[in-house]
């Protein structure tokens, strides 16, 4: 696990995002937004991982057929993608690195994210409407409870507790990428086994084609 993280951190940090962010943080929709290919994520927290290990906290991929393992994601190169990711973890988790609390690689490097603090949702003539959620460029490490990080990518989605985030990145070539969950979410003293190591759980790859 100390090699997965040390090469997560390595390749990781230090990366800028190469659309440059809009004033104000507010979200600019594009054509190519628009358009962009779904994908939703699932992070849920009672999976027993072993009978000594006990519940830990797993990302899942959602599809029309239900939840699907995260060891492998694939995604269609060079493209636009739409994140959703719903996170029903209501506690945090220290981060891996403090600057994994940064957004990055999205367009605008930003998030945004609603959860019982900020959906500010009203009653409108054909139903609820949702007129809250907030757009950030950071997210406050205590609020945290997972990320999504793709290094390679150069990708850093903070995610805070009990909230549902949606970002946008582009995807590059074809290929296979590493992704990783930045908090000490797992098992042990630190926060480092368990889920945090194993495929499918806090950690697992991208399939680019």
């Amino acid at each position: 696990m100390l090699v997965l993280l040390a090469a997560g951190i390595g390749i990781g940090w230090g990366f800028q995002s190469t659309i440059a962010p809009a004033s104000g943080g507010t979200v600019t929709v594009t054509s190519q937004i628009q358009g962009a290919y779904p994908l939703t994520l699932v992070i849920t927290t009672q999976n027993t991982y072993n009978s000594t290990v006990g519940a830990q906290p797993a990302y899942y991929v959602l599809t029309s057929e239900g939840l699907q393992s995260s060891a492998n994601i694939p995604l269609p190169a060079n493209t636009m993608i739409k994140l959703t990711i719903v996170c029903y973890d209501d506690g945090s988790a220290p981060l891996i690195v403090s600057q994994y609390a940064n957004v990055q690689g999205t367009v605008n490097g930003t998030i945004t994210y609603t959860n019982n603090a900020d959906v500010n949702s009203s009653q409108g003539p054909n139903g609820i409407v949702l007129n809250g959620g907030e757009t950030v460029t950071n997210v406050s490490s205590d609020l945290i409870a997972h990320t999504f990080t793709i290094p390679t990518l150069k990708v850093n989605i903070p995610v805070p507790a009990n909230s549902t985030v949606v970002a946008y990145f582009k995807t590059g070539a074809a290929g296979t990428y590493a992704w990783y969950c930045e908090t000490g979410c797992g098992a042990g003293p630190s926060g480092i086994l368990g889920a945090m190591d194993t495929p499918g759980w806090m950690t697992g790859k991208v399939t680019l084609s």
